[in-house]
């Protein structure tokens, strides 16, 4: 498989290697801090505050701070922790394949996260040890489907645009990589993914 032009690849995380429902996690937020969503949610999302925890303008200890202060949350940080981001399934068969595409090329993750989400999920999914690097929001201080956060990435894996190739499944960053000259795969799930990767020459027929 050494002749695919993909010389790098880029796996998202939110649902694509861990599926979490956003409107699961809202309620719960919602229940814990005995408010209703649509006001955690605007608090929250509309304000733009998850952009910029994103972004790493702010980090954990201000997140917490934030939900004590401001959102009256009373539990202990290990209880809001398990809150926050206990709230993921892995996709086992996605694993699987980052896993093997990481054999035979540099493979790396390119998401929007925070702090306290990577790091529970270092700590609790494997395949952050199958990848060659993380290209992560909250560390390079810009967003997908921001321009400049793919030519970090491109800059982090020491590739040129032509030669990378983004996992994703929100079309508006597959949109954005492809300006940027990437290739990209707008993730439905991992048996068309297999298909895809399949045709890239980036995985075995029995892989």
């Amino acid at each position: 498989m050494s002749d695919s032009p993909i010389k790098a690849v880029f796996f998202d995380i939110g649902n694509v290697l861990l599926h979490f429902n956003p409107r699961d996690v809202l309620k719960e937020i919602a229940r814990a801090v005995g408010r209703h969503p649509l006001k955690v949610a605007g608090y929250l999302w509309t304000s733009h505050k998850i952009e910029s925890l994103e972004r790493g303008e702010f980090g954990t200890d201000e997140l917490f701070r934030i939900f004590k202060d401001e959102l009256g949350y009373s539990g202990t940080f290990a209880q809001f922790r398990e809150l926050w981001c206990d709230h993921f399934t892995l996709e086992r068969r996605t694993a699987a394949i980052l896993k093997k595409v990481a054999k035979s090329r540099p493979t790396f993750l390119l998401s929007n996260t925070h702090a306290l989400h990577y790091d529970f999920i270092r700590q609790n999914y494997a395949f952050t040890r199958h990848v060659h690097g993380a290209v992560l929001s909250h560390e390079v201080g810009m967003r997908k489907p921001e321009p400049r956060i793919y030519e970090a990435a491109l800059k982090i894996a020491g590739v040129s645009a032509h030669e990378a190739l983004l996992i994703d499944d929100l079309s508006a960053n597959v949109k954005a990589a492809r300006k940027a000259g990437l290739h990209a795969i707008h993730y439905r799930g991992p048996e068309d993914l297999f298909r895809r990767l399949r045709a890239l020459k980036l995985i075995g027929v029995r892989s």
